[in-house]
This record gives C-alpha cells, sequence and structure tokens, in this order.
C-alpha cells in the first residue's frame, strides 16, 4: 500500500514561507549594508548562489499567489539590468556559473514577451556557444566541474526552445558529453566534482564523491530533460543517466531520509546536508512525476528525504544544516543556510506537491509570451493626486505631455518598420530581409 502523501497546499505553504522568508533577510541585508560583512551577510547579485534561488522562486509564483517573491525576483532583474557577471576576460565570459542566472531573465521574458530581457543573455550564450564544440576537442574542458551541469545547460537548452535555434542546445550537448568522458565514474555511476578528484581519497581510503556536487548534475539533468525536445537524437542518454545516477544516489539515503556531504565516506563527516538533500528529492520526484523512475520503487526515497529536509527548517522558514559554498565535503551545521539550498528546497517542494497528480509527459511546453505590452516613453505613467498642489499638478501636467510626445515622435521598430525582426527569436515579423 503506498505511503500517504502530504498535501499539496501544505507543501506549497512551508516552501511559499521559506521563499518569502528570504526574500525579507535579502531586503533587511539590503538595507543595513554596513554591518554585511562583518555579520558574514551578502546582498543579492547574479552569481550561480543567487541564481539558484531565482530558479525555485520563479517556479513558484507559476503555481503560488506569492506576490513578494516575484515582485522581488523582477525587481532584482531590473535593478542588474538583466546582465551578467564576468569582469570582461573571455574566461568569465563562457563561465556556466555566471550564465545561470539566465534561467531567470528567460522565465520573466515568458511572463512578459519582452526581448530586451533575453538580449544580454543571448549575447553572452552566443560568445560561449562556439566554444562548447571547439574543434580539435581541447584539453581543457568549458565546464570542468561538475556543478557547472546545473547552471548552463538548462540554461541552453530552453534558448533553443524559446528563440527555435537549435544551436544552443546542440552546443550544450556537445559538452555536456565532453564534461562526462572526463569527469563520470562509470562503476560508481556518480560525478567526481573536478578533475583532481578523480584519484583522491578521504582519509579513510574512500573515493570522495560530494553530496551536492551530485545534486547538481542529477538536478542539471531533471532540468535539461524538461525542455529537451523528445526526438532530439541524444535525449535516450540523458534519460539512461539519469536513471542510472537516480538509482545509485537512492541507494546512499541513510536513515533519517538525508544524505551525508561525503557519500562513500559517511563516517568522515556523520550529520547531515541538506543542500544536496534538497537537489536528490527535487530530481527524484521529478522523476516519478514525469514517467522516468518507478513510482514504486522511489516514492518511499522522496517522502522519507522531503519529511527530513522539513526537520531541518529553522524557525524563519528557511533551510538550515547547508554546507556553505565549497568544492567538496566539509562539516555543516544546524544555522547554516545558503540561497542555493533554499532554492532546491523550493523545488524539492514543488515537485512533492505535485506527487498525487497524473504523470505528464515530457519535455514540458514552454508558456508562449504574451504580446508586448509596452510605452515608447520609459517615464512612468503618474497620474495627479487628488491632493496634489498647483506646482506639482503643473509638473505632472508637464511630465505627462512629454511622456507623450515620446509616443508620438519616436521611431518604434516594432511600429513602423515593415521588415521588423525580434531580436529575441529572429523572425522576421513584418516582411522579408
Amino acid at each position: 500500500m503506498e505511503q500517504p502523501l502530504p498535501a499539496r497546499q501544505d507543501v506549497l505553504a512551508i516552501v511559499a514561507r521559506s521563499a518569502s522568508a528570504e526574500v525579507a533577510r535579502l531586503k533587511e541585508i539590503e538595507a543595513n549594508p554596513s554591518v554585511t560583512p562583518a555579520r558574514g551577510r551578502w546582498p543579492i547579485n547574479t552569481n550561480w548562489i543567487s541564481a539558484t534561488f531565482f530558479v525555485g522562486a520563479m517556479k513558484l509564483a507559476d503555481v503560488a499567489a506569492v506576490p513578494d517573491v516575484l515582485d522581488f525576483s523582477l525587481h532584482t532583474a531590473r535593478r542588474f539590468n538583466h546582465a551578467h557577471q564576468g569582469d570582461g576576460a573571455p574566461v568569465h565570459l563562457i563561465n556556466a556559473d555566471d550564465q545561470a542566472i539566465g534561467d531567470l531573465y528567460q522565465a520573466i521574458y515568458l511572463r512578459t514577451g519582452s526581448p530586451g530581457v533575453l538580449m544580454p543573455l543571448k549575447q553572452r550564450l552566443d560568445y560561449t556557444v562556439p566554444y562548447l564544440t571547439f574543434m580539435p576537442q581541447p584539453d581543457k574542458l568549458v565546464w570542468w566541474w561538475c556543478d557547472s551541469l546545473f547552471m548552463a545547460p538548462p540554461v541552453l537548452a530552453r534558448m533553443s526552445v524559446i528563440t527555435g535555434d537549435p544551436k544552443y542546445l546542440h552546443a550544450m550537448d556537445v559538452q555536456w558529453w565532453r564534461t562526462y568522458e572526463k569527469l563520470y565514474d562509470k562503476e560508481q555511476h556518480l560525478y567526481a566534482r573536478d578533475a583532481r578528484f578523480i584519484d583522491r581519497r578521504s582519509a579513510n581510503g574512500r573515493k570522495i564523491f560530494w553530496a551536492r556536487g551530485e545534486g547538481w548534475v542529477l538536478a542539471g539533468l531533471a532540468r535539461v530533460l524538461e525542455v529537451m525536445p523528445a526526438d532530439f537524437p541524444s535525449r535516450p542518454r540523458y534519460v539512461a543517466l539519469f536513471q542510472e545516477m537516480a538509482a545509485r544516489i537512492a541507494s546512499l539515503q541513510q536513515d533519517d531520509g538525508l544524505w551525508r556531504a561525503s557519500l562513500l565516506d559517511t563516517q568522515a563527516f556523520p550529520e547531515p546536508e541538506t543542500s544536496g538533500t534538497a537537489f536528490y528529492t527535487y530530481a527524484l520526484a521529478f522523476g516519478i512525476n514525469h514517467g522516468l523512475l518507478d513510482r514504486s520503487a522511489y516514492l518511499p526515497v522522496v517522502l522519507k528525504g522531503w519529511e527530513g529536509l522539513n526537520r531541518y527548517v529553522l524557525p524563519s522558514g528557511i533551510l538550515g544544516q547547508v554546507q556553505s559554498a565549497g568544492d567538496q565535503p566539509v562539516p555543516t551545521r544546524r544555522e547554516t543556510t545558503a540561497l542555493y539550498s533554499s532554492g532546491g528546497f523550493i523545488l524539492a517542494g514543488l515537485e512533492v506537491a505535485d506527487l498525487g497528480r497524473p504523470v505528464t509527459a515530457l519535455p514540458i511546453a514552454l508558456p508562449t509570451p504574451p504580446a508586448l505590452a509596452y510605452h515608447a516613453s520609459d517615464m512612468r505613467d503618474v497620474p495627479i493626486p487628488p491632493d496634489a498642489t498647483p506646482e506639482v499638478a503643473r509638473e505632472l501636467t508637464r511630465r505627462a505631455a512629454e511622456r507623450q510626445a515620446v509616443q508620438d515622435l519616436a521611431f518604434d521598430p516594432m511600429v513602423a518598420d515593415p521588415q521588423y525582426r525580434s531580436p529575441v527569436e529572429g523572425k522576421w515579423v513584418g516582411g522579408k530581409p
């Protein structure tokens, strides 16, 4: 007999509370920047840590009323002008960690239809694509660390779906399997974090497989399979890899439902680690919900993982017992939190919430962006308040006239150019080039 499932609304309430708590925490940090360095708290930015939170946050906003989370996500994107980290050196411009924030920009584009949201991302990916497929194959990888398989591949896969251009998915595919050949242990069915760990052993003589590192890969596989076309030639390889890793990960779950920082050497770090657990719970539940994994075999693992995670939710609503940013197993503490873990926790909860629903075939169709609603002027429309002074009323009237002048006088490509081409999809809308 199948285990009872947690109520969908209860699960959504848990992750919504967690997301709102992170947003409140970040706003408080922003309001008090002078205390941030001393207290070891850092504000929001566009790096992989923040990007992972936004992956979960935007998916949550699609299914639950979380206006504070959605508004903060949109505000952050505008604040950074839909841009990316990287100081201009080519090695930074192609860094997967800095491209992970593209998921947020893609989600906003799908909500708004605004091409400007995606233009910086498209530029960054267009620059990167040739190096992902560089020939002859270099000795060094672009995605040389296993975490990168969560950061960039889903963004590239989704970019091909959004633009209709297969080059992003093709480049992703080439580099993914190059990374696989270098880092995947075909006996253990796990990834080395990077080449340094292939031959490295723990003090107990065990191979070192880092819990969150494997979580990045398994969750990255789920996110790629979510959008990869059903007829993509190498899709069966991704499915097989996902199933193979899922079986190995499930076998390493501990009695409390969580996993340890060093998967094969639980004595080295005996305390639970929740960021890896969150990504495993997400990916395994995703596999059940989309017919990739056998429900009877994996549902107990998922429910045990979800129950275990909830034991480490702090009074604030934020998940604790998280390993801090790093590249290998280290001890964890209950009070330690991280945005990437909160993002993983939200993703896990969203899939757990769907366990009572019918299996949904993959890929999942992306929503069609709405027709772009815009005004030619970037000046905000400010109505004259009833209690405005004559001076304020005059200024607002003048501003309204100026705003209307932009609408009347500005050349607008979408209106005036019969050969208007979308800067995102590259399609000629009004005629032929």
